[in-house]
């Protein structure tokens, strides 16, 4: 789990996830015990109310001289019952129950009537009375005439209260399945816009990259701010290392011109190998001390190139130098612009090319096409023979060569990696050509502008 955002937006999740199911267990555990207790307050009051309305008659018994107040206790078989005993003798009960009684332990014995529900559809199936779930109270109440205490129970059918409960917690569930999704797209919107100014710096450095931009200008939040402002001062201390080695090349080039100038002058004129070596590395030290010159006085600066014109540009110098060579050019786009130096992209794009002319027979294609939003792709195919996976691992090491009877320093490929995937952030890949059967040469570059497709 690699992602901040995802990180951040998981860890809020489960907290509110737990957070909400333990409110919601409490609540609804809340909500049942006062249930309960209203419902058992209820049935407290309807056994005040009976033993208020009953009365001792002539024959030592109990009357009750009046309702209690609820109708269900007139409904046979209803749940809602109340009955007063003498000892183990019932002496008077509710209308509801019917053929029933209550035991000393509370048990309901008889029942052996049933009630049918004579409105179905087909008069195969019967609906009978189904069994209520009770809750019962007593009290041991003394009376003037009677002796011993009498016992008043009075029942409830549970049901009532039971469905108030789940009506409840389906309420419940839904509000707070409501206000954890809320929760959770707040915090999804919240972790977006946290996040908003990491985004910004990614936009500044990409401009960075793409030479749009020196540093970070954009001011963000005080949490960010200190990365910015690391990130500037890192950005000048490679400015200085990077100024600091291209003084040290023009240096060096500049100190090895002497010595070859004395050790030209003590060749013989007739030498042509050493004088034709010396002249190549002459040209070489001139060419470093020109551009460390450029470099050091700011003319040399990158740009953003045309790389479709400057394939053309390549090609054609290498139609005129390799005439026998066909290089056909395969691109999708009409113009494609790379961050980089001019030199550095010819250096590149001719080392490739005129190594493909060297080592493949009459044919090479070069094809430019945009593989990804901000990424390039130029690929050199030849008809030569190729490189084993072998020749492909050592190929861009420095002096290597593949053919040591053909003219070269070995260099030009190492260049090639050296220029590509350290000054302009690209990577260079070798395989063997599926339509010209030699070497393809594929090299990605980042885009430093978005493209017109055909």
């Amino acid at each position: 789990m690699n992602s901040l955002a995802v990180r951040l937006f998981l860890s809020a999740t489960i907290w509110i996830i737990f957070t909400l199911v333990s409110a919601g267990l409490l609540l609804s555990d809340l909500n049942e015990k006062s249930n309960f207790n209203a419902f058992e307050d209820r049935l407290n009051l309807l056994l005040e109310t009976l033993i208020g309305a009953s009365r001792v008659d002539s024959s030592d018994g109990i009357t009750v001289v009046s309702t209690i107040g609820d109708p269900r206790f007139f409904q046979p078989y209803s749940g809602w019952y109340w009955q007063v005993n003498h000892e183990s003798k019932t002496l008077v009960r509710s209308r509801s129950m019917w053929d029933q009684v209550f035991t000393s332990d509370k048990r309901i014995i008889g029942g052996r009537s049933q009630f049918i529900n004579s409105v179905n559809d087909n008069n195969e199936r019967k609906n009978f009375i189904e069994t209520k779930k009770l809750h019962i109270i007593e009290r041991n109440i003394s009376f003037p005439g009677i002796e011993g205490p009498l016992t008043f129970i009075v029942s409830g059918d549970t049901e009532e209260y039971q469905l108030n409960i789940k009506k409840f917690d389906n309420t419940l569930s839904v509000i707070l399945f409501i206000l954890g999704s809320g929760l959770m797209i707040a915090v999804f919107l919240q972790v977006k816009f946290g996040l908003l100014p990491l985004n910004k710096i990614k936009a500044s450095l990409f401009k960075v990259r793409n030479g749009d931009e020196e540093k970070l200008k954009e001011s963000y939040p005080l949490e960010v701010q200190p990365l910015a402002t690391e990130i500037n001062e890192l950005l000048d201390h490679n400015t200085k290392i990077i100024d600091r080695a291209k003084t040290h090349v023009g240096n060096l080039a500049h100190v090895l011109k002497t010595p070859l100038a004395v050790i030209s002058n003590e060749i013989k004129t007739d030498d042509n190998i050493m004088n034709n070596q010396v002249l190549l590395m002459k040209r070489h030290i001139d060419r470093y001390l020109k551009k460390a010159h450029l470099e050091s006085v700011g003319a040399s600066s990158k740009e953003k190139i045309n790389i479709i014109e400057l394939t053309k540009k390549m090609i054609s110098i290498f139609n005129k130098l390799y005439p026998e060579v066909k290089i056909k050019l395969n691109k999708k786009i009409e113009e494609a612009f790379v961050f980089g130096s001019m030199d550095d992209l010819e250096e590149v794009i001719g080392n490739i090319i005129e190594n493909a002319c060297k080592y493949g027979r009459n044919q090479i294609e070069v094809e430019v096409k945009i593989i990804e939003e901000n990424s390039l792709q130029l690929i050199i195919s030849d008809d030569g023979s190729g490189l084993s996976q072998e020749q492909m691992n050592k190929v861009f090491a420095r002096g290597f060569r593949i053919d040591e009877q053909k003219p070269g320093t070995g260099l030009g490929l190492n260049i090639v990696k050296d220029i590509v995937e350290t000054y302009m952030k690209g990577q260079v890949d070798l395989q063997k050509s599926k339509r010209l059967g030699g070497l393809e040469v594929t090299i990605f570059l980042p885009l430093s502008m978005s493209q017109k497709v055909f």
